[in-house]
């Protein structure tokens, strides 16, 4: 967790030029510039409403620290919940109460996860990856590390697209990490949805290789078949079965 904004009444990014009195329209703006890059759904009205009562990025990092400590599968479900839920559904994720009802929706136990944020645990797993951070020279958000078995490792910066890792995937096998070819599909494409529950139309295109707008067209086909069902999340859409239909509120 990288703690982004400590306190937002001294939060400045030069790179952006996103700080001061209008920070929260200069996010929304960038959020949506950002979306028509990286095709993920983005609902930038939601940065209106935090203004009243948003003052850091820390309680939202030390609630995924908190999840990590009952579960890590379920933690890294719960972070994308939260994901999906300050990018694309206009929830205020700093809030405990937004956290919880995320807590329940992915399986973790909201008393153990309570214990964990009430005790400071969870906080001193956060400071602690500050201080990593830190020492290891991250200044900015996202940055990945991808190591292999050697220790050999390579370090990307910022927004990737997915072209990227593959080449350091090649780079640090020594290209004997082949990549599976995945046949586009109704059945695969179905499979892909049932697998991660709730997935978006840039998700489908990146992994068949396709176009947003063909892989918007085949989904809303398997929607039409009534196969699957959508919801609209800002500048457009997540897709799931039926059954998960219960997330729709979420």
């Amino acid at each position: 967790m990288g703690g982004l904004v400590d306190d937002i009444k001294t939060f400045y990014d030069p790179s952006n030029a996103i700080g001061g009195a209008s920070m929260f329209e200069q996010v929304a703006i960038h959020w949506d510039d950002a979306s028509s890059r990286h095709g993920m759904p983005v609902d930038s009205r939601g940065f209106s409403d935090l203004k009243d009562s948003f003052v850091s990025t820390h309680p939202a990092n030390i609630a995924y620290k908190a999840a990590q400590m009952q579960n890590q599968d379920l933690a890294d479900k719960f972070l994308r919940r939260l994901r999906e839920a300050a990018a694309a559904e206009r929830k205020q994720i700093h809030s405990l109460e937004t956290q919880l009802e995320l807590v329940k929706e992915v399986g973790l136990n909201p008393d153990k996860f309570l214990e964990a944020i009430e005790s400071g645990k969870a906080k001193e797993k956060f400071i602690k990856e500050l201080s990593e951070g830190r020492q290891r020279g991250i200044t900015g958000f996202p940055t990945f590390k991808i190591t292999n078995t050697n220790g050999e490792s390579i370090r990307l910066n910022g927004f990737q697209r997915y072209e990227r890792f593959e080449q350091a995937f090649e780079n640090l096998s020594r290209k004997k990490m082949k990549k599976k070819q995945v046949i586009l599909n109704d059945e695969n494409v179905l499979k892909f949805i049932e697998k991660y529950m709730k997935v978006a139309t840039q998700e489908v295109a990146t992994l068949f290789e396709i176009e947003k707008e063909e892989a918007f067209k085949i989904l809303s086909k398997l929607q039409h078949e009534e196969k699957i069902i959508s919801i609209p999340a800002g500048n457009d859409f997540f897709w799931l079965f039926h059954e998960h239909k219960d997330q729709k509120d979420s």
